[in-house]
Formats: C-alpha cells, structure tokens, sequence
C-alpha cells in the first residue's frame, strides 16, 4: 500500500472513531474500504477527502489534502490547497456527490499526524508553544501548537491572505482555510485550525481564526 493511501486510511478511521460532526467520508477514487466516492467536473485537481460534517442545520463539507509525513517537502506541496480553493471560489472545479452538486464550506489540510495534534515527524516538532488562555478560551486557538507545525499553518495563512486580496475574497459565504488535527495534550478528538470569514458578531466583519471541533 502506497503511504498517501495508509495515511488516508488511518485519518479515515480516527475520524469515524473519535468525531461528533463528521457523518460521512467520501474519497476520491474508489479505494480500499470501499468508502464513497466524490466527483468533480471541470478542472479535475482536486483534493483527497470530502468530510459531510452535522453543523445542526443543513450541513456542511470540508475538502481535505492528504499527505503523508515520509518528506517535509511531501507536506510542503500540500500548500496546492490553496489552488483547489481558487478552482473552486472563481467556478473552474465543482463538486459532486450522488450527481449533485455541493457547496465546499472548509479546505483543510492533513497528515496521519493529525491525530497526534501536528503535521511533520515528531522530530521537527519537539517544542509546544503555549497559547494565551483568553485566546484557547474564545476559541480562536487550541491551548497547545507544535512549533513545526505553527510555522507551517501561518506561512499558509500568510499565502492565503494575499491571494484573498487579488481575488477579493471577502464574502461571507466564502469557505474557510486551514488544517485538521487534535486538541494536543487535551483530547485526540478532531478540530479544524482554520481562517474564516466572521460575519456574525458584533464588529465589523473580517477574517479570523477559529478552533473548530468536529
């Protein structure tokens, strides 16, 4: 078995076993368990999973990039997310499940590290920095970030912020960007680090960060 389909595999089993939200996993390419599948049409590069998650409404979807953590430089090109993101907010890639279309509401990147709350081998991410409590507590950041990875996520972020500008994306339907992984040294339940667009509170809207858990 190739190491990208071990690491979806062993994300695909610690989300059925450990998330609340997420209700269906959907690949994309028949595969192994035979898990479902997800189709696009148009612009044909598209990311690995599509996670159906239960936000007490509607529902939503995550678009989530795959890598696994055999080379830094594997997990460096996941960066591409940022593309499928562009693909998908100028129309170029849609996404279907069953022949209908769906609405992408999160882009997220993981490893089969993600679980233990990082994305590179654990000897790039020997030291924890300890967020600030009123941060953890309004749920803009976990209490613990592995620095390898902190450093990973912001240059993403940072990438991700410019392209917003020439793309003018400030809409509040606009999907969020981020990574999926753990509550580090709290819980192994899965959370989406992410930045998304924050209409709903009262102050001007912006983009922000949110500790999201699934």
């Amino acid at each position: 078995m190739k190491p990208e389909e071990q690491a979806e595999i062993k994300i695909w089993d610690w989300l059925n076993k450990r998330s609340d939200k997420i209700k269906e996993i959907y690949f994309n390419r028949k595969n192994k368990i035979n898990a479902p599948i997800f189709q696009t049409k148009g612009n044909n590069k598209k990311p690995d999973f599509i996670l159906l998650i239960d936000n007490g409404c509607n529902g939503e979807y995550a678009a989530v990039e795959v890598k696994p953590i055999g080379r830094s430089r594997t997990i460096y090109d996941a960066g591409k997310i940022i593309d499928y993101y562009k693909n998908y907010i100028n129309g170029k890639t849609k996404y279907y499940i069953n022949k209908k279309e769906i609405k992408i509401n999160h882009f997220a990147i993981a490893t089969d590290n993600s679980e233990e709350g990082f994305l590179f081998k654990k000897q790039y991410e020997d030291k924890v920095k300890e967020n600030k409590g009123y941060l953890v507590r309004l749920g803009l950041l976990p209490k613990y970030e592995h620095i390898g990875t902190m450093r990973f996520l912001r240059k993403l972020w940072s990438d991700f912020d410019r392209e917003r500008k020439l793309l003018n994306i400030t809409k509040t339907k606009s999907p969020s960007l981020g990574i999926l992984m753990s509550n580090p040294q709290i819980d192994n339940k899965p959370h989406l680090l992410t930045v998304i667009y924050v209409d709903w509170l009262n102050k001007k809207p912006g983009w922000g960060q949110r500790f999201i858990k699934l």
